[in-house]
């Protein structure tokens, strides 16, 4: 059509993988770093630990990247997750403040500082997956014959030490963000998520994760969590509301379990979005 266009790239001698997933390329908003302007953002490629000689992506796919030198690539570490891809564990939403955008991680540690105080109160036998006798998950079907509950949760050690590698994972990438896109810790929102690993010691997520959102300008369309409820409300949907809808962001949660969650995706995955493009001739711009 008018206006359009695309390329298209197919390596030759390399096996793709999912960290050549479009899941796995992200572009930040307009940032400025260190005196340097970056008025069309950087973009983000999920990678492997630098000395682990994990998953990386295609070397074609990401020489074409740094190419573009005007959005100068970042790469972040992704390869701790079983799909490998960052999206699900940064993601941005605008603000009408003066730094027009917050930065969302996953965390585990805010989610466990979230179970302990409800805890604290006395909930600790409030369930989780309630209305979800069965979750979806990418070996099969993950029935939940036993409630789970807060204190299931907080007492299973095995799931803690997970969470603390993961979280140590994604702070390696936190403190990349920091540096690479100007960050400070103010501009950051730790949303409350949870993992396990699965049998090659890969990251899943333990319930839909509410990083892997789609944004609609002030609207999220934020995956379900089905956490423990409180009053007849989820406890995550609630926190997540504190953290977003004083930005101006309204929160909408979206049931995805058996659509996407399953195929270890959420709402962001299984969605395309039909962005408005900059006023300016984006191609003119000059690095």
């Amino acid at each position: 059509g008018p206006d359009f266009g695309y390329v298209h790239k197919e390596p030759l001698f390399e096996s793709q993988a999912s960290l050549d997933s479009f899941g796995n390329v992200e572009v930040s908003p307009p940032v400025a770093v260190a005196g340097k302007e970056y008025p069309l953002g950087r973009i983000l490629i999920g990678s492997s630990f630098p000395t682990s000689g994990g998953r990386r992506m295609t070397r074609l796919v990401r020489d074409f990247l740094f190419a573009q030198r005007v959005q100068a690539p970042v790469d972040l570490y992704s390869d701790w997750l079983a799909v490998g891809n960052l999206n699900k564990f940064v993601t941005f939403v605008p603000t009408s403040d003066k730094k027009k955008f917050r930065t969302l991680l996953a965390s585990p540690a805010a989610c466990y500082r979230l179970f302990r105080e409800k805890q604290k109160e006395g909930q600790g036998e409030a369930t989780m997956f309630k209305g979800k006798g069965t979750l979806w998950g990418h070996a099969g079907t993950r029935r939940h014959t036993k409630r789970v509950t807060i204190n299931k949760v907080l007492s299973n050690d095995v799931l803690a030490q997970q969470n603390q590698y993961v979280q140590r994972c994604i702070d390696w990438n936190r403190d990349i963000l920091k540096k690479e896109l100007g960050l400070l810790e103010e501009d950051i929102i730790d949303l409350p998520a949870l993992f396990k690993l699965d049998k090659q010691g890969k990251a899943v997520p333990f319930f839909p994760n509410t990083v892997t959102m789609v944004v609609l300008a002030e609207d999220l369309g934020i995956p379900k969590p089905f956490g423990p409820v409180l009053g007849g409300q989820c406890c995550l949907e609630r926190r997540v509301r504190e953290l977003l809808e004083p930005l101006g962001l309204r929160c909408r949660f979206l049931e995805d379990v058996a659509s996407y969650h399953g195929s270890l995706g959420e709402v962001r995955c299984g969605t395309g979005v039909q962005r408005r493009p900059f006023a300016f001739r984006w191609w003119h711009f000059s690095p």
